[in-house]
């Protein structure tokens, strides 16, 4: 059986491609019902329901792990920590895009590096 530890690794990224999707809808829910949360990056999130809706929906196993947390604290805020989820995905959809970018000119510079160094040594 899978941990729980490797469940919650595997969250952001799942959010993150619903929350993309989706964000067509979500945005204009959100804004009508003011059912925006701050989050800890000075950003704010989605009401902990539309997380946990999408992410038990998208990781099943994470089902079993849910009763019992669920028991200790039905605050979802609280779940949404626990499940690493309590971030602004605008935010952080930004920075994965410019930490790409970036990893993107380094694996060109070093391909160009290559491809100099190749054609110094076919002048020698």
């Amino acid at each position: 059986m899978i941990t729980f530890e490797e469940i919650k690794a595997t969250l952001p990224d799942k959010w993150l491609l619903y929350y993309t999707t989706n964000h067509s809808w979500i945005k204009p829910l959100m804004d009508n019902r003011k059912w925006w949360h701050k989050t800890p990056d000075d950003g704010k999130r989605p009401c902990a329901d539309i997380i946990l809706g999408a992410i038990t929906a998208l990781e099943p196993q994470l089902s079993f792990w849910m009763p019992p947390f669920c028991k200790l604290n039905s605050d979802g805020n609280k779940l949404i920590e626990v499940l690493g989820l309590n971030f602004d995905p605008e935010k952080e959809l930004k920075k994965r895009s410019e930490q790409s970018s970036k990893l993107s000119i380094k694996s060109d510079d070093q391909f160009m590096r290559q491809i100099r160094e190749q054609n110094k040594q076919g002048e020698d």
